[in-house]
């Protein structure tokens, strides 16, 4: 197994493609700390982890919250002593009107304040939590989720989302620069859609909103 011995943290761990990514990294051999807004799906998540043979934390709190940030990172030294790889999977976006689902101007000051909170503030605040742990080690692993809607804001997506996952790759660029001589990692992955709960949870909203969702709930 490639990451045995590894220690993982997995922001929105919870849920979708948080819980497919800590899944695989349980699988490959690491120990996880599986962070999600809700107890519930935290520990859920967790005891799949445990059925592997892994040790897991399961950490629930709004990762977009800086007590919960601190909290996660203390556990997982506590109970761990190290941290070896970060994923910053949170992200999402608010359901708009058809109206305003592409035009940047027609976006509510909150939106945009909402938006950058949990698809850019929170993945660069963890990153500069992980990072002085990190460095002393000489060693560490950063993956970003963004999304392919980074590259243009088409009728698919609200531009507040793609504004800031683009904001998020551009990030992840200058932080490989920044932390590359500590033999430190900074990744970003861009998935493009995928059929989880919390995608189908949506669906009905994104046709009857957005006609290029059409045949895609």
């Amino acid at each position: 197994m490639k990451l045995e011995g590894k220690v993982a943290i997995v922001t929105a761990g919870g849920r979708g493609i948080g819980r497919g990514i800590s899944l695989c990294l349980a699988e490959e051999g690491a120990n996880v700390v599986v962070n999600s807004f809700h107890e519930e799906t935290s520990k859920k998540v967790a005891e799949e982890i445990k059925a592997m043979g892994r040790n897991v934390l399961a950490i629930a709190g709004d990762i977009t919250k800086t007590n919960v940030m601190v909290k996660v990172i203390e556990d997982t030294i506590n109970t761990f002593g190290k941290i070896d790889i970060l994923v910053n999977n949170v992200g999402g976006g608010r359901m708009t009107s058809k109206e305003a689902a592409n035009n940047p101007l027609e976006q509510a000051e909150n939106e945009w304040d909402e938006t950058y909170e949990q698809n850019l503030k929170a993945s660069v605040l963890m990153c500069k939590a992980v990072q002085p742990h990190f460095i002393k080690q000489k060693s560490g692993k950063i993956i970003n989720i963004a999304s392919v809607a980074a590259d243009s804001a088409s009728a698919l997506t609200s531009v507040p989302y793609a504004v800031m996952k683009a904001g998020l790759i551009r990030f992840t660029q200058a932080l490989a620069n920044e932390l590359g001589p500590y033999n430190i990692n900074a990744n970003c992955v861009c998935p493009g859609i995928v059929y989880t709960d919390a995608w189908q949870h949506g669906a009905k909203h994104r046709v009857e909103n957005t006609p290029a969702y059409k045949g895609m709930q």
